[in-house]
């Protein structure tokens, strides 16, 4: 009998203080079929362009190596995706990816969570929501956080993170690429 586990992920923003948020330290896993992740994203939602073009990038900066074949039914999806308007029960959370996992390592489902405010309330800028984006997609492929403040995968949200190599070698090394 396979175990699951499920992985929970959080991207936040901070004011003045950094605090770092990881809350699972074990591996996230990977796809066994990254080229046909099959993933949900709610239609004409206002941010499903912009989620669309988060997935995009990730596949151009793999080299293809990760596809995400769109689905127009959740209950058909690996992947999926909400818009809310705030996480549930955060603290500082603006993103979060839940992800279930086989003993042997793969991923069988993922859902993330993309908050369209702050928890008091605050709007976020298209930069911030596009940038938390990229991050809990780095999360639902299998990486981790990292103490890189400009890699997207730094826990706290800034503007000037991006894909970095080193988030690429890390997906290499976690797909035998």
């Amino acid at each position: 009998m396979k175990k699951l586990w499920k992985s929970l992920f959080v991207f936040f923003i901070s004011a003045i203080i950094l605090v770092p948020l990881t809350v699972c330290a074990a591996g996230l896993g990977k796809w066994q079929y990254p080229k046909k992740i099959r993933t949900y994203i709610p239609p004409n939602h206002k941010r499903t362009e912009m989620m669309k073009h988060a997935f995009q990038r990730w596949t151009r900066v793999t080299n293809q190596r990760i596809i995400f074949v769109y689905v127009s039914d959740k209950k058909n999806a690996q992947l999926e995706v909400e818009f809310v308007n705030v996480i549930p029960n955060a603290d500082r959370e603006i993103g979060l990816t839940q992800s279930r996992v086989t003993a042997g390592n793969h991923i069988l489902r993922s859902k993330v969570s993309i908050a369209e405010k702050t928890s008091n309330m605050q709007s976020l800028s298209e930069d911030a929501v596009f940038t938390v984006m990229l991050h809990e997609i780095g999360h639902a492929i299998g990486l981790e956080h990292t103490k890189e403040p400009l890699s997207i995968m730094y826990p706290m949200e800034d503007d000037r993170q991006e894909i970095q190599k080193s988030d690429l070698k890390r997906l290499a090394e976690i797909y035998g690429w």
